[in-house]
């Protein structure tokens, strides 16, 4: 693995335990998150969105549900890639064990018009 693939990782990791998701607004003006965007662009320009869907294989630390939010931000996602993304956003937005990262899933959802 790359060391920018390590860094995402670890960063995933970091964000999850200080308790930042993908879809907290609050955590956007963040270090930690704009270096986790721009990890994510580069990784995204370097492997393609196949190659950094392989993250969606990755439930730990939220890696892929960091992944899918990602690729539909940056990726340029074809109509199945965003079908894949978005099963993962969706997968989420259905826990009834992290409501709040449901809620969080669920606003996103429809705030960027995929509900």
């Amino acid at each position: 693995m790359s060391d920018s693939g390590t860094s995402f990782l670890f960063l995933c990791r970091k964000m999850y335990f200080d308790g930042y998701t993908p879809s907290n607004k609050n955590l956007h003006p963040s270090e930690n998150y704009q270096t986790l965007c721009n990890l994510a662009q580069q990784l995204i320009a370097k492997r393609g969105n196949e190659g950094f869907a392989l993250y969606f294989c990755e439930s730990q630390y939220l890696v892929d549900l960091w992944a899918a939010h990602f690729i539909l931000e940056y990726g340029r996602p074809s109509e199945i890639m965003k079908t894949r993304a978005l099963y993962v956003v969706n997968k989420y937005a259905q826990m009834s064990i992290k409501i709040k990262l449901a809620q969080e899933e669920k606003a996103w959802l429809k705030e960027n018009g995929y509900v």
